[in-house]
């Protein structure tokens, strides 16, 4: 009500495109099957999946990484990006492979991609300069990728317009909820002081 939004906060399920250095660089692939639009939009843009080289993942959500796989004729998963090198957290990957039930789509898609799966640790430097940035409580291992001045946030935020000057506000998709109020805080003091688009 105190922000005039009687039909509720506007959200949204994101992926981004980075082209840089001739590369196609995706941050997570979307919802595939379910409903997503990654694939349609990258279409749009005249970009096929086998020429997409490197994925960064923010966590392992269905609505992140369920892009990542088809089913073939058979039922079979298979890999939609079948060129793209694969960058997951490891504090992520150990979580939803060994802490986390309900992780079959998780397994999965990891099983599928472990040939060109690379795990990274916070405040590493990956390929084409972009750096992993803590940002957990989302999920136990959720990052936010910094290239140049761009801050992708993945899922800090569900309603930006909410959270944004409500930082204490969680969204039950949270999955520990004092740490996100800390990493929102803490991420978008960082992306006021370095001027970051985010």
């Amino acid at each position: 009500e105190s922000l005039k939004m009687p039909n509720g906060i506007p959200a949204s399920v994101s992926t981004f495109l980075l082209q840089t250095d001739g590369k196609n660089i995706l941050f997570d692939a979307g919802l595939g099957a379910f409903g997503g639009q990654t694939l349609n939009r990258l279409a749009a843009l005249g970009i096929e999946p086998d020429s997409i080289q490197l994925i960064y993942l923010t966590h392992f959500h269905v609505d992140h990484i369920a892009g990542l796989i088809a089913q073939d004729s058979t039922g079979n998963a298979t890999k939609v990006f079948k060129n793209a090198a694969i960058y997951a957290g490891k504090v992520e990957y150990e979580a939803w492979m060994n802490n986390i039930p309900k992780n079959d789509l998780q397994k999965t898609v990891m099983g599928i991609y472990k040939d060109s799966l690379h795990l990274f640790a916070f405040g590493d430097s990956l390929p084409n300069g972009v750096l992993a940035i803590d940002a957990v409580g989302h999920t136990p291992g959720h990052t936010a990728f910094q290239f140049s001045n761009l801050l992708v946030v993945g899922d800090l935020m569900h309603g930006y317009a909410l959270q944004k000057d409500h930082p204490e506000i969680n969204s039950n998709y949270d999955m520990d909820k004092e740490k996100s109020i800390e990493s929102r805080k803490r991420i978008m003091q960082y992306a006021r002081d370095k001027k970051l688009l985010m």
